[in-house]
């Protein structure tokens, strides 16, 4: 052996058992292990130049015409030490920091020798004077990346063996005594271990006897049992099999198990998960109890780049609890779907969708998450909207659903389709200065709406007379209007003439009573029919609107120039506004009828007005007579400036007091009875650097009550004395406070779009988890401190003589008591029933691969408790132990 100079090197580069270490060292730790993706060695060489590098100061570059050459790309390697040959071993040595590149692939060792004669490389570590090993062989290619401690390949039989290696599969780590390569690509390992800790030492690991590695696809393993802490577990499994494939692929979603007082033993949501495409999956399962209670559900998520995105999902549950009152099996049901389009798919059409639509009682026996027990309200959208391009037309249709769990009440438009026209200017020239005479201010445009509507409870919703309950329409009008006409420079004048349309499949015809129907009820004297007839009613209406709206400015300056005030500002802002439609029915057709109702012992012959389409979608489109409103209101803002004192400077600051305070009411001058309108009262604020939210309000009515407590035309000022009744008062206060590094910290600050992979399945892994009521706690933010939240809520309504009161404090907050341990609060209680609402207490432990948690709600209908201790990885989800006892126990 000897050292090896410049010259010596420039000689033998070109020769073939050079360049085959060469390229062996590329190639052998892509086909180690399957760790990386698998390259096959060239079976011809083009030809390429070869730079040389090293940090002895020497750089040179060879061309080889020779067509053997094996190399596709530039080489460049070094060694912190040297370079030796052995011509009596015909072996290559590289020592101390031995690095070889190509083109994406890196190896680096302390020690790489070849053998020319056998065709073989070894890598491995040197110990240094105390022992210790320092440059193991540690291979990268891409995102892909394993360590050793020895390594040795003979890249003629493409067989290998590697001692101790650590390699990342999918979500796992494997660990490995004794690693061996075969021709066709397969692993075989010896004495291993499967894990999802990332330490050197796991926490815990599945301990494999021995074990087959595909690469890129799965693991499989013969005798398998849990270690934890070093500690065997008397946990064991005839075989193991572990996914490590880096695509999505369809699988056995294994159910879970337990034990309901009322429902008996029960499998929960098992079944598959199809991988149905790059942008589609699907995942069903089923849930079924011993006691009769059985269930299925489906979810897809679906997602192209570009263009759109969304889930869907659909759950059904029949539900039976052995009652001896009722054990008549209950049926409930909830589909929810979001879909999303991106902006830069269509910037001509749209298309998105939010539907949360459920059975009113289905959050109430199927639902495991407090949160969604807590709404009362649901609300659902679907629209879709298209514009043309140079065409002043855009459309839009939408579906909207609404419900209420407590009333049970369902709202549904299906649909609501809009066509709108912008404003047009017929008598403006095409050469537009900005400047115009009265007349080149009219414009036209023109509005329709279709729509249908249903309001029904839910228990009938889908029955032949809600169906018959059904209130739809058509209409549309087309203003010509002046622009506002600013007189005195506050006061806007706008006079406008529409032609406006209606058009519905039934009408409204009232009858007198015959003398038959007043002796058997004794109180109805006028029959209401309904007559199914498609009707078109039009009517031409002018319409003129005065309104002002000036700014009045206050300020009160501080006089001392070193106080922390400057300056209060207090701006108000009244607003007047008058409209006036005169009487057209001279000139238009009439709707509107009279009817005398029946005469009986008691009560004489009455007349009544009543229109057509009196309740109607859209009303009656003519007035009876004229019309005519004003309206009052007044806005108050108040802001101040103060000095604050920074370690440089003294800086002047802008402060709100009061964001919004606003009196609104009305005037009727043309209505016959009750022409003056409550006032409404309404104001907000932001305190404290906007820490806390301030809202109140409230609503007065200036007319009196009669002694029976019905509302009577005659003011309050002349019957008690008193200016207003009170009809309604609230305050809302609401502050959140976190700690400053949670303020401080960006939740997104890695920045890394979630794949399309990623995305569909943690969507199937959140539906396991809230259907199956899991409190693994995934989501658990350590990096949080502490946060704080808290609503107090105060309401009172007498609209007539008996007055209702709501009055609640809402608490919820966290606090980790060190970076590891988490405890949450969310409770309440209301003031007015003087208990505490539903609450619920949880504890979370970070166990580094691991989590513990426990949820538990100590009283009230939601009653439960559940302790978790589970591996944070997906893969492992199912390694977990957990205890808990179901809200459904206490039913």
């Amino acid at each position: 052996m000897f050292s090896l100079n410049r010259q010596y090197i420039i000689e033998h580069l070109s020769t073939p058992a050079f360049r085959r270490l060469i390229l062996f060292c590329l190639i052998l730790p892509c086909t180690l292990l399957g760790l990386a993706q698998e390259i096959e060695a060239p079976t011809r060489i083009p030809s390429d130049s070869l730079i040389v590098q090293s940090d002895t100061l020497f750089q040179d570059s060879l061309k080889d015409g020779s067509s053997s050459n094996p190399l596709e790309a530039e080489v460049t390697y070094s060694s912190d030490d040297s370079l030796t040959i052995s011509m009596e071993d015909q072996k290559v040595y590289l020592y101390r920091n031995a690095v070889v590149n190509y083109q994406n692939i890196n190896l680096k060792a302390d020690y790489v020798a070849f053998s020319m004669q056998n065709s073989t490389v070894e890598a491995n570590g040197v110990a240094d004077t105390s022992g210790h090993v320092n440059g193991k062989p540690s291979f990268s290619q891409g995102s892909e990346q394993f360590d050793s401690d020895t390594l040795r390949y003979n890249f003629k039989s493409r067989k290998g063996i590697i001692k101790y290696i650590i390699s990342k599969q999918g979500e796992g780590f494997l660990h490995s005594d004794k690693t061996k390569r075969q021709a066709d690509g397969e692993i075989h390992v010896s004495k291993g271990k499967y894990t999802t800790c990332e330490d050197p030492h796991p926490h815990f690991y599945i301990r494999l006897s021995k074990a087959i590695v595909i690469p890129n696809e799965k693991i499989v393993s013969g005798p398998a049992f849990m270690v934890l802490e070093d500690i065997p577990l008397p946990l064991a499994l005839p075989f193991g099999f572990f996914p490590s494939s880096t695509t999505r692929a369809s699988g056995l979603i294994i159910p879970t198990y337990g034990e309901e007082t009322t429902r008996g033993f029960y499998l929960r949501n098992g079944g598959w998960y199809f991988a149905l495409g790059d942008h589609l999956d699907l995942t069903v399962m089923g849930s079924v109890y011993s006691r009769g209670t059985w269930g299925l559900s489906a979810a897809s998520v679906y997602r192209v780049r570009y263009k759109y995105n969304g889930r869907f999902s659909a759950e059904f549950m029949q539900n039976k609890v052995n009652d001896i009152l009722d054990d008549t099996p209950s049926k409930d049901f909830r589909i929810s779907w979001t879909h999303s389009q991106d902006a830069k798919a269509n910037p001509n059409r749209k298309f998105s969708a939010n539907v949360n639509f459920s059975t009113s009682a289905y959050e109430k026996r199927q639902s495991y998450n407090i949160s969604d027990y807590l709404t009362n309200t649901k609300t659902s959208s679907i629209s879709y909207s298209k514009t043309w391009p140079g065409s002043p037309f855009s459309l839009n249709a939408n579906l909207q659903h609404s419900q209420n769990s407590k009333s049970k009440v369902i709202n549904l438009t299906l649909p609501a389709v809009t066509l709108t026209m912008n404003r047009l200017y017929p008598f403006r020239g095409k050469n537009d200065d900005g400047k115009y005479n009265w007349f080149e201010k009219i414009y036209v445009s023109y509005n329709s709406k279709l729509e249908n509507r249903i309001s029904a409870p839910d228990s009938t919703f889908f029955s032949q007379r809600t169906l018959n309950t059904m209130n739809n329409g058509f209409s549309h009008s087309i203003p010509i209007s002046l622009a506002s006409i600013k007189v005195l420079k506050y006061i806007n004048i706008s006079p406008t003439i529409s032609y406006n349309g209606v058009m519905y499949t039934s009408y409204l015809h009232k009858r007198s009573a015959p003398d038959t129907a007043i002796f058997l009820s004794g109180t109805d004297y006028i029959l209401n029919d309904t007559i199914r007839k498609l009707t078109y009613a039009h009517a031409l209406s002018a319409a003129l609107s005065i309104s002002a709206a000036p700014k009045i400015y206050g300020t009160y300056n501080w006089k001392n120039p070193n106080a922390h005030i400057i300056a209060i500002r207090h701006v108000m802002t009244p607003s007047v506004g008058f409209s006036f439609l005169p009487d057209m029915s001279g000139i238009m057709p009439n709707y509107y009828h009279t009817v005398a109702s029946s005469q009986s012992i008691t009560r004489p012959v009455n007349y009544q007005t009543y229109s057509q389409y009196q309740g109607y979608l859209y009303g009656t489109p003519s007035l009876n007579g004229r019309s005519g409103s004003v309206s009052l209101s007044l806005n108050n803002t108040v802001e101040m400036k103060v000095r604050e004192k920074s370690d440089s400077a003294v800086v002047e600051k802008k402060v709100s007091i009061l964001d919004n305070l606003n009196f609104s009411s009305g005037y009727n001058p043309f209505a016959k009875d009750f022409r003056w309108s409550p006032v409404n009262m309404s104001g907000a604020t932001k305190l404290f650097n906007k820490k806390l939210n301030l809202r109140f309000g409230g609503s007065f009515d200036p007319y009196a009550l009669d002694t029976a407590g019905r509302k009577v035309d005659r003011f309050l000022i002349n019957e008690k004395g008193k200016l207003f009744r009170t009809t309604r008062a609230y305050i809302d206060i609401g502050f959140s406070l976190k700690s400053g590094a949670a303020e401080a910290r960006d939740p997104d600050a890695d920045g890394t779009p979630a794949t399309e992979g990623d995305e569909m399945t943690s969507a199937t892994r959140d539906m396991i988890d809230e259907a199956s009521g899991y409190y693994g706690g995934d989501y658990v933010d350590f990096d949080i401190p502490w946060s704080l939240g808290v609503d107090y809520s105060w309401s009172y309504q007498k609209p007539l003589d008996k007055a209702t009161f709501n009055h609640t404090l809402r608490l919820n907050g966290d606090l980790s008591l060190t970076p590891k341990w988490k405890i949450g609060l969310n409770t309440g209680y209301d003031l007015v029933a003087r208990e505490v609402t539903t609450t619920n207490f949880s504890i979370n432990r970070d166990l580094h691969c691991w989590q513990m948690s426990f949820t538990m709600v100590p009283f009230g209908e939601r009653r439960s408790f559940s302790f978790t201790i589970n591996a944070k990885s997906s893969i492992l989800r199912d390694v977990k132990y957990n205890k808990s006892k179901s809200w459904y126990d206490y039913f």
